[in-house]
């Protein structure tokens, strides 16, 4: 298992699920291409997320907490699944699936008449905040933002294997 983190800037339920759907697609994404590289075609993956809408200090920080079998399944020729573990991230690899959650996101954003900066939108705009992927026994995860107030402070380094995308 591995965790991901996705931080975001606001709240709003529909939009939060949208973002959650494009998140989800581009982890998924990310295991099935990875199997492809190693020779292994038709691999699936799993994952849970649960949603976190508050920071420790009851403070508005709704982030994306989710786990994903670190590796895809696939069918065996007798009709069983087999596990083919992934080899863990690079950090380069983290830094490409949070662009591409930002750009979809974007897109997303676009497609709902909220693009960033448009006047009367500012407040509801929902903007990726970072990505962390890190095994589960590497403690604290994430870049430390603290909400929308805090951008660009951190409490603590981020965890190897974590990236901080502003956008």
């Amino acid at each position: 298992m591995r965790q991901w983190v996705l931080t975001l800037l606001a709240w709003d339920h529909g939009l939060t699920r949208a973002v959650l759907a494009v998140y989800a697609r581009a982890l998924l994404g990310f295991y099935r291409r990875q199997a492809n590289r190693n020779g292994i075609r038709d691999g699936r993956t799993g994952m849970l997320t649960v949603i976190q809408r508050f920071g420790s200090g009851l403070n508005l920080n709704v982030h994306f907490h989710t786990l994903v079998f670190d590796g895809v399944f696939r069918r065996t020729p007798a009709g069983g699944l087999a596990f083919h573990p992934a080899c863990p991230p690079r950090d380069a690899e983290v830094v490409q699936v949070l662009d591409m959650i930002r750009r979809r996101v974007g897109r997303l954003l676009l497609h709902r008449g909220l693009e960033p900066g448009r006047r009367g939108v500012r407040a509801r705009r929902l903007t990726c905040r970072g990505l962390s992927g890190a095994g589960l026994n590497r403690g604290r995860l994430g870049p430390g933002a603290r909400g929308p107030g805090s951008a660009g402070r951190r409490t603590r380094a981020p965890a190897r294997g974590s990236a901080h995308l502003r956008g």
